[in-house]
């Protein structure tokens, strides 16, 4: 049964399985007993105040009077209240994790592959085919980084107004073909153009993602699930080393370089996920019965009452999800998020913590090389640390799910990452020395992933979905912006020892970590100014955003 929705994710319209009698239009009273949950039992109804968005635990004791949840949902136009167990909870949220989530995370996973490929392209005869310069195959790869940033915030407007189960798929498979048509690629104009369009092709996907898990999680498990979103991805230049060294074994097979079967292999992958999202991705929990964009009707992966309970525990958690299906985005939430002090950090680590490495990502392949190392092999050593990195971070999700501290956790992989990159500056590049930078090398990339975290931190701290879009697309932007320079910094004319490249990352390293310490200490006292206003303004405490497990209200997440 079609439902209106919150967000083309998460609907705020629902029914419950049994009967409900005409409502009444007082916001705060609901059906009554008339009311009958799944079993065929009548449900007392309970008085839902709507508190702040991440303020179920205070309530729990009320609600659980029953043993059972209960929260008014909205179906054409009538407010129903529909209840539902812990148990219950818990299946349908294990069933988005099984069936919903990993779709996503595929695509990125791909999305990166098709990002870092470049790493192996350049350990190849790649440029030697081209007749590229090492800094001309610079200048392409920053281009990518250019072309997402151009269209990241007209992307996420045409995913509002076509629907993410239509937009994204859409994308994945364009930029597929992009990816497999820079076997084409026969000189630095061609490479420009292929890199500036495959940039183009990937903009928005990100942001548009990490916009519609928050709609289908709550807060409480929005860290974990943003970090299995971006734990593919993080192991992505793993697989992209793997892909390559097997790619380079078959140069010459059909006529091709290996670099090209590498587009090829990549390129075609991403096309069959494209496909397989638009197969499986459905416009809201209400519609996972309908397959292919809802052309082809079938068995969904939740009932009736699953949906419901699905939407009901996402407005319960967080009421600001509940509005209309369309979000509707001004110029001055734009300026809103733009303008805000507390923006701004976020971009700041962003821009220095994410470039202080990102350059390893693409010319990792070719500094392992240099250790003496054959291209196979190089390829091949260059998989193991983000594998590492992905499984490394899985602790620090838990961690933060629970503690709900974010600064802190970030501030560990800092200094981390801060202390790689010294070992790195100071040890000579040399095949004699090879296996001690290797390890050095290994460690620095092997810090846990951390930009999940920081995505998760700015989105709990949005105080309303447009803001939180708007913030999403924001972060991402610089995210990409960064790309533009982050590879700059290893020249061909710094190679082999790179002092001026590892130079520029340590100073990106200690910009990241001062930003999050005086990130975290002005958040800490901003807490404090709000609970000693709201000592004398009780009614301000509704604008908290984190209510801990002791009831104690929060103006934001540290």
């Amino acid at each position: 049964m079609a439902s209106q929705g919150t967000e083309s994710a998460a609907p705020a319209a629902a029914v419950s399985t049994g009967t409900a009698a005409p409502l009444t239009n007082n916001a705060d009273i609901g059906v009554g007993a008339n009311t009958i949950n799944d079993k065929g039992s009548p449900v007392i109804d309970v008085k839902e105040g709507l508190g702040s968005p991440s303020g179920h635990e205070s309530r729990d004791s009320e609600d659980l009077q029953d043993g059972l949840y209960h929260q008014h949902i909205e179906r054409d136009g009538e407010r129903v209240l529909v209840s539902w167990t812990k148990a219950e909870e818990r299946r349908v949220v294990r069933k988005a994790d099984y069936l919903f989530l990993p779709v996503f995370a595929l695509m990125f996973t791909w999305m990166a592959i098709d990002r870092t490929n470049v790493s192996g392209v350049l350990t190849s005869t790649f440029l030697k085919d081209t007749g590229m310069t090492r800094d001309q195959a610079n200048t392409g790869i920053s281009l990518l980084w250019f072309g997402i940033v151009l269209l990241e915030i007209p992307s996420n407007i045409v995913l509002h107004r076509v629907g993410p189960h239509y937009w994204i798929p859409a994308q994945v498979v364009f930029w597929g073909l992009v990816e497999v048509l820079q076997m084409f690629v026969r000189n630095a104009g061609g490479w420009y153009a292929a890199r500036l369009f495959l940039g183009l092709a990937e903009s928005g996907f990100i942001p548009g993602s990490l916009y519609i898990l928050s709609r289908w999680y709550t807060q409480d498990e929005l860290a974990t699930r943003t970090t299995l979103f971006f734990f593919g991805p993080s192991i992505a230049a793993a697989f992209g080393s793997l892909i390559s060294a097997g790619a380079l074994r078959i140069e010459g097979a059909g006529g091709l370089f290996g670099w090209q079967w590498i587009f090829v292999i990549c390129g075609t992958s991403t096309i069959a996920t494209g496909i397989l999202a638009f197969a499986l991705v459905p416009k809201s929990p209400h519609h996972t019965n309908r397959f292919f964009g809802g052309l082809v009707p079938g068995r969904g992966w939740l009932s009736q009452r699953e949906a419901d309970v699905f939407v009901a525990r996402i407005i319960r958690a967080d009421p600001k999800k509940g509005p209309a299906a369309t979000m509707n985005i001004k110029l001055k939430d734009i300026a809103d998020v733009l303008l805000d002090w507390r923006t701004w950090p976020y971009l700041i680590n962003c821009l220095s913590g994410l470039q202080s490495v990102n350059g390893l990502s693409t010319w990792g392949g070719t500094i392992i090389q240099s250790l003496g190392f054959t291209n196979i092999r190089a390829n091949l050593l260059n998989s193991p640390a983000p594998i590492l990195g992905a499984f490394f971070g899985l602790p620090l999700s838990w961690f933060v799910d629970r503690y709900k501290r974010f600064g802190y956790t970030i501030m560990f992989v800092a200094v981390w990452t801060m202390v790689g990159l010294i070992a790195l500056y100071n040890l000579p590049v040399t095949t004699d020395a090879s296996w001690s930078f290797y390890a050095a090398y290994v460690f620095t990339s092997a810090a846990p992933t951390w930009q999940s975290l920081n995505v998760t931190w700015l989105s709990l701290n949005s105080a309303t979905p447009q803001k939180r879009a708007i913030a999403y697309a924001v972060y991402i932007g610089c995210s990409n912006l960064g790309g533009t320079y982050g590879n700059q910094v290893f020249r061909g004319s710094d190679a082999p020892l790179y002092h001026k490249a590892w130079a520029a990352c340590l100073a990106l390293g200690g910009v990241w970590l001062v930003t999050l310490i005086i990130q975290t200490l002005l958040f800490k006292w901003s807490n404090r100014r709000f609970a000693e206003k709201a000592s004398n303004e009780p009614e301000i405490e509704s604008e908290a955003l984190y209510i801990d497990r002791h009831g104690r209200k929060y103006a934001y997440y540290w």
